[in-house]
């Protein structure tokens, strides 16, 4: 009985340490509050601007190798611009859907480690 007690409070300290030494690294995805490690201010204005323009090529020029562009198109960027738009102001609701809607970072594997955060 000891040993099991020991050992789920060694488990339990594990799981904590590995938790929070994560949770930092990866906060800024899903977040367009939280500026990711790649963001430059350049890079937003420019997203910004592409958004509020309805300006597919150029937010897509600026996102090259971006992970995002596997699941943002032509054709659907205009609902990702007014999402990006009002996750911006703080009205993440259309963003989550987006993300659901076209399969963004939904445990599929897919958008891990390759730059997912839209706005960086």
């Amino acid at each position: 009985m000891k040993n099991k007690i020991i050992f789920g409070i060694a488990a339990l300290v594990l799981g904590l340490v590995a938790v929070s030494s994560i949770s930092p690294v990866l906060a800024y995805r899903g977040d367009v509050t939280v500026k990711g490690p790649n963001y430059t201010e350049e890079r937003h204005e420019t997203n910004v601007n592409a958004f509020e323009k309805g300006d597919y090529k150029t937010w897509v020029a600026n996102m090259s190798g971006k992970g995002v562009t596997r699941f943002v198109n032509e054709s659907n960027f205009k609902e990702f611009a007014t999402a990006q738009l009002a996750a911006q102001k703080g009205n993440s609701t259309l963003l989550n859907a987006f993300r659901v809607k076209y399969g963004m970072g939904q445990g599929t594997g897919m958008g891990r480690g390759t730059g997912m955060h839209c706005n960086q």
